[in-house]
């Protein structure tokens, strides 16, 4: 009996991690957007420029397919500043890039 109980755990477990993983599937286009800006504040920071430049928000629109548009608002220099945002996300792992 506790070899047949051991397997359907396993079983049980195996399909709830499937369905977990096909029910999250792709990020919204919100928490795109917030996986984004997290990126973007700690690049800030491995490059030390998290005290001359601080991230207000970031805005992405679905353009189509894996493609995001995005406006960046950020404070540098006391002063707001606007910079437009691409990024590529295929499901699994994004790349952005600060248009200049």
């Amino acid at each position: 009996m506790t070899g047949k109980l051991i397997r359907l755990l396993k079983c049980y477990s195996f399909l709830f991690v499937a369905l977990f993983f096909v029910s999250c599937g792709r990020l919204s286009t919100e928490e795109l957007a917030i996986e984004v800006k997290k990126s973007i504040v700690e690049t800030l920071k491995e490059e030390g420029k998290d005290e001359t430049v601080k991230v207000k928000g970031l805005l992405l629109t679905h353009k189509s397919g894996n493609e995001y548009s995005g406006l960046l608002e950020t404070i540098e220099d006391n002063e707001v500043a606007k910079h437009t945002v691409e990024v590529i996300y295929d499901g699994r792992s994004f790349k952005w890039e600060i248009v200049k």
